[in-house]
């Protein structure tokens, strides 16, 4: 799929470029960030390198579409988000890390929003998916705010820095977006 822009009042959401390297290694290497996802930590410039360009990869093989999150206002890099699709059930699984400076201000809910609409409309998935660690209930209200319904707890299912963690599931479907939509 070519490049493409999305966004709204409060974010701008792009393909990832070899300059977003830097940023990357800065905030995804905080301690807070590996506590609550799967990124590892320490972190390196290194890991930060492979990362852009393994998703730059998947991009170009329509594999997975991660973007970067920038405030609108400022262009300033402040996290990213990936939608990973599944052709066998067409569906997909969102991920997200959004930097410690950046919590609190909605821009994961707005991304969340945009990377749904992109999910539904541009790569015409059923089922959009999501979760996070059990402990991560921040995250838990960027899916409840983006209309995600929570489907359940997975005991033990997240094997996170050496030990096994529950996680909560939330999905939203095409029939309940496009509800969503028609209202609004």
């Amino acid at each position: 799929m070519e490049p493409l822009l999305l966004t709204d009042e409060l974010v701008k959401m792009r393909p990832f470029v070899a300059a977003d390297v830097a940023p990357v290694f800065e905030l995804a290497g905080a301690r807070e960030i590996a506590e609550n996802t799967f990124v590892p930590h320490p972190y390196s410039r290194k890991a930060a390198q492979e990362f852009v360009d393994r998703v730059r990869e998947q991009w170009s093989t329509d594999e997975a579409y991660v973007f970067v999150i920038t405030d609108r206002a400022t262009d300033t890099f402040v996290g990213c988000m990936g939608i990973h699709p599944e052709d066998k059930h067409n569906s997909a699984t969102v991920g997200y890390w959004i930097g410690k400076p950046y919590w609190g201000r909605g821009m994961a809910t707005a991304a969340l929003r945009l990377l749904i609409r992109f999910g539904f409309e541009q790569l015409e998935v059923n089922r959009i998916e999501a979760g996070h660690l059990v402990q991560n209930l921040a995250s838990g209200r960027v899916m409840q705010k983006a209309d995600m319904r929570c489907e359940g707890r997975r005991r033990g299912s997240q094997l996170h820095r050496g030990e096994y963690k529950d996680a909560i599931w939330y999905a939203i479907l095409r029939k309940e977006y496009q509800r969503q939509e028609s209202i609004e």
